[in-house]
């Protein structure tokens, strides 16, 4: 049976202050492919916007202290960042949604919501993001850049060439950036299922690695048992 998951394992920041919702956001989203982060309030939501890049933010207005409008207003006006935006509200007041709007959100979801709702409002915003914005999308980490759209890796400037199992190994665990990526989900991506062989993946992070070391970055660290991340550190663990 064909799976709806997501194929592509987009990121979004769910900024959210009340645990449960955030929670169930996080596992439903989870579920489908995507890759989720949770900040519990408007500063550390926009310290996260300000060093990782998110393919989507589900964005809460009755945040604590500074509210949601606010974290609007500085995504598009301080660091000028085009994510896609869905606002989740329990207001339901037309000149609300007109504020939302009028800021830069894309899109406006009244509480209470369907989980099931919220997918496919969360699927048709990243779709459209990426219809429009795909030529220019680039992922960031320390000195590595990538063009996705071009599949240009570059270290300070530098190209790397690498196959195509090295870059979606790269394309993840940028997307992550500097949280752990488990070998399962790795494992997934690169094979939708199960690996040629057990030493199928160690393989190709030693070939990821050897390109990457020859242009001078050594920022992949493994977690041993678990899986591996980005890091900022040159001298990484084996």
């Amino acid at each position: 049976m064909p799976s709806n998951k997501q194929q592509i394992p987009y990121t979004v920041l769910i900024v959210e202050d009340e645990h449960a919702i955030a929670e169930n956001l996080f596992l439903a989203l989870e579920s489908e492919g995507f890759i989720p982060d949770i900040a519990r309030d408007a500063r550390s939501a926009l310290e996260q916007l300000g060093h990782e890049s998110f393919d989507l933010v589900l964005l809460d207005i009755g945040l604590p202290g500074m509210d949601g409008y606010h974290v609007l207003k500085q995504m598009r006006e301080a660091l000028q960042l085009s994510t896609p935006v869905l606002l989740l509200t329990a207001r339901t007041a037309l000149e609300d949604k007109q504020m939302g709007f009028s800021g830069g959100a894309d899109d406006y979801l009244t509480k209470p919501f369907a989980l099931e709702e919220v997918l496919m409002r969360a699927k048709a915003l990243i779709r459209r993001s990426k219809q429009l914005s795909d030529t220019a999308f680039v992922l960031k980490h320390g000195p590595l850049r990538y063009v996705v759209a071009d599949q240009l890796v570059t270290v300070n400037g530098c190209e790397v060439k690498l196959s195509r199992k090295s870059l979606m190994i790269l394309e993840l665990l940028m997307r992550y950036a500097g949280r752990v990526v488990p070998r399962k989900k790795l494992e997934d991506y690169l094979w939708q299922g199960e690996p040629p062989s057990s030493e199928a993946l160690r393989s190709q992070f030693h070939l990821l690695r050897k390109a990457l070391h020859t242009h001078g970055y050594d920022g992949i660290e493994t977690v041993h048992s678990i899986g591996w991340r980005l890091v900022d550190s040159h001298d990484p663990q084996a």
